[in-house]
């Protein structure tokens, strides 16, 4: 599985949020992007190999045209979702999907919701990330429902209500 983060010169490699503070993160999104150069010292890419932009570094997309990208966007490398677990137990679920947008898990919901957001936090504090596979994104959802169904229906009500009001959304 691939790395989060990219060294800084004179710096070993990083494999942990927490290891050393002198290395660069690389976001979700570029890790699974077709153009990322996977075996150099800082992060670079098709688009920019004489590096990646902070902003983008920090969770900004690059599905647009940024200036400075030689004409080259994001391509992820599959077709399929690209899962990953931010924070610790029980953790925050999130995907990567084709279009290059985060989706991320709502438990209380049970379901996907698109929140481009998200990212530019958890690359912002330090919560390790780290890339899990299909059957683990099932596990953990599997997990979540089953808290759910031995929630009180009140209770799961009420939490369901304080999510979409907290997101200004109508609850009824």
């Amino acid at each position: 599985m691939p790395t989060f983060f990219a060294p800084v010169q004179n710096n070993p490699p990083r494999t942990d949020m927490n290891d050393d503070p002198g290395t660069i993160a690389i976001s979700p999104l570029c890790m699974v992007c077709a153009h990322l150069h996977r075996k150099t010292r800082t992060p670079a890419c098709d688009a920019f190999p004489d590096g990646i932009p902070e902003e983008i570094l920090a969770g900004g997309h690059h599905v647009d045209p940024s200036p400075g990208d030689r004409g080259i966007g994001f391509r992820k490398i599959s077709g399929e979702p690209s899962f990953f677990i931010a924070g610790s137990h029980p953790g925050t679920l999130f995907r990567v999907t084709c279009a290059g947008s985060y989706e991320r898990y709502v438990p209380i919901l049970d379901l996907w919701e698109l929140d481009n957001m998200f990212i530019c936090y958890v690359l912002s504090v330090p919560l390790p990330i780290r890339a899990i596979d299909a059957a683990e994104a099932d596990a953990f959802i599997d997990s979540a429902r089953k808290c759910l169904d031995s929630m009180n229906p009140c209770m799961r009500e009420v939490r369901r209500m304080m999510y979409l009001s907290s997101h200004g959304e109508k609850t009824e």
